[in-house]
């Protein structure tokens, strides 16, 4: 062996997971949502509301990145040694390479999401991990989006005092009949821009897949996922108003509950509240004092 080979043992040793998360992942999982840190104040506004956890899954995976992770600290471990440079190979792995929180609230006449998001890589001088925080939070409704960054403090777009409340609810069509979807396949056959709306619709349907589960004590139904055609969605029924998401069908809240995607996103909800109150601060982050908004016309 050569002499450097016990103490490249003892590294290697030291890699070994002390726990299954982070302390960053620690933190992200057990803060609290926007409303509940607002709960002195008063609440105003009915809302649907989700936090969700997820990872990008992606291919080859997150699983295999997760091994390539380990394996890109450990070559760098060795060849530290071997240049006689000190490591310091983490003592705590992340459960995922990159991850996300995603907390909606959606009320009739407009949503905002609230996503953090944690990423790792090694960095190469001395095999530690390297931790990406974002922090963002995204205000949209008829009268335009304001994109806030919680981190570094700012907000562009239409972000105004009250945080879109004056904003119009949308106008819903209702979902396509059975015999119109019928009529748009036969006209599809002299026309090839009918085909490419005809093809488009059967391959993302309004229509539930016949599936539906409980989640959260929520009922949800089973959907194709829009972004992935082998993932699937599972959206909340009942509620008093669908979201601004939400396809119209009566009885359909509309918050996803789950998102499966092997090319993209796996999500799943941890908390969820349909028809509850919050504060109407919940959508106006850039209102705490500190912010600089980018956009002089939306300035509170």
């Amino acid at each position: 062996m050569k002499p450097f080979g016990l103490s490249l043992l003892l590294l290697l040793c030291a890699l070994l997971p002390a726990v299954a998360s982070t302390q960053a992942e620690d933190a992200v999982r057990q803060m609290p949502m926007v409303h509940e840190a607002l709960a002195a104040r008063d609440a105003s506004v009915k809302v649907h509301l989700v936090s969700a956890r997820g990872y990008l899954n992606g291919k080859p995976g997150d699983a295999a990145g997760l091994a390539r992770l380990h394996a890109e600290v450990q070559a760098c471990v060795q060849r530290n040694s071997e240049r006689g440079i000190a490591s310091k190979p983490p003592h705590a792995w992340p459960e995922h390479v990159i991850s996300m929180r995603l907390d909606t609230y959606a009320a009739v006449n407009r949503s905002i999401v609230y996503a953090a998001g944690l990423s790792y890589a090694i960095d190469p001088r001395d095999c530690s991990l390297m931790e990406a925080r974002t922090s963002k939070a995204s205000l949209s409704s008829s009268l335009g989006t304001c994109e806030v960054d919680l981190l570094a403090k700012t907000a562009h777009g239409h972000c105004d005092a009250t945080g879109q409340a004056r904003a119009a609810p949308p106008r819903r069509q209702p979902p396509m009949t059975a015999a119109q979807k019928a009529d748009i396949v036969r006209l599809a056959a002299g026309s090839p821009a009918m085909a490419a709306f005809a093809a488009a619709m059967q391959a993302n349907p309004q229509a539930g897949m016949g599936e539906r589960k409980v989640i959260l004590g929520l009922e949800c139904e089973v959907r194709p996922n829009p972004l992935d055609p082998e993932g699937k969605n599972c959206v909340s029924r009942g509620g008093s108003f669908s979201s601004l998401d939400a396809i119209g069908e009566a009885g359909m809240s509309g918050m996803t509950l789950e998102m499966s995607s092997p090319n993209g996103i796996e999500l799943r909800a941890t908390q969820a509240r349909l028809d509850t109150l919050v504060p109407n601060a919940v959508f106006a982050p850039y209102l705490e004092g500190g912010f600089r908004i980018t956009r002089p016309e939306s300035r509170p």
